[in-house]
């Protein structure tokens, strides 16, 4: 018995190479489009819910001498094998004025490991009124086996605040990744590079 596709004439066989070429050029077009506008949607998105990759906002600067308390946490994702803390658990800074804290890493594994911070803001209020000038968060980390490292960040929150925000959480993700993902992740620019990296 001959295949189906062996008895097609070579018009139908032309006819359906251009039927397929019709239905992929759309498919393609449309995932093209999602590309261009996936970062723009995803920075929208981020803002939304305090969660942010380039944590670049823009902030008023004032002697407001209103006080609000800042909570710092942390987790690592997954098995990944840093250890991570801030100088400074809790503090009370003010509004309007730029304030900083530190990190320590450690890396506990005999391996190098590399790793992405992400951070997150809450209360959803907070969020877009928050902004870094100085973090880990805006690059990907490299530690080699038993590495410690320190680094500072360097934060304000704006003095157009609402007024019944008295309390913020920074809170930090450690994704592990891999050395290839992270040599692609450089050839894309970082808004936050500009503000002078870690």
């Amino acid at each position: 018995m001959q295949d189906q596709e062996e008895l097609k004439t070579p018009e139908q066989k032309r006819k359906n190479k251009r039927l397929a070429w019709m239905l992929l050029i759309p498919v393609v077009v449309i995932m093209f489009g999602f590309t261009y506008v996936q970062v723009p949607l995803f920075r929208m998105f981020c803002q939304k819910i305090g969660f942010s990759i380039s944590p670049l906002n823009d902030v008023q600067y004032a002697d407001t001498g209103r006080m609000c308390r800042v909570l710092y946490t942390g987790v690592t994702a997954g098995t990944l094998p840093v250890y991570f803390k801030p100088k400074q658990s809790v503090q009370e800074v003010e509004v309007g004025k730029p304030f900083e804290n530190e990190y320590r890493f450690v890396n506990m594994s005999k391996d190098t490991v590399h790793f992405r911070p992400v951070h997150s803001i809450l209360p959803e209020k907070a969020a877009t009124k928050f902004t870094m000038t100085k973090c880990f968060c805006f690059d990907d980390q490299t530690m080699a086996p038993g590495e410690e490292k320190t680094f500072k960040v360097v934060s304000v929150l704006s003095a157009d605040m609402a007024s019944e925000v008295e309390q913020v959480t920074l809170h930090y993700t450690l994704f592990e990744k891999n050395a290839e993902d992270m040599e692609q992740n450089r050839k894309i620019p970082n808004v936050a590079q500009s503000s002078g990296g870690n």
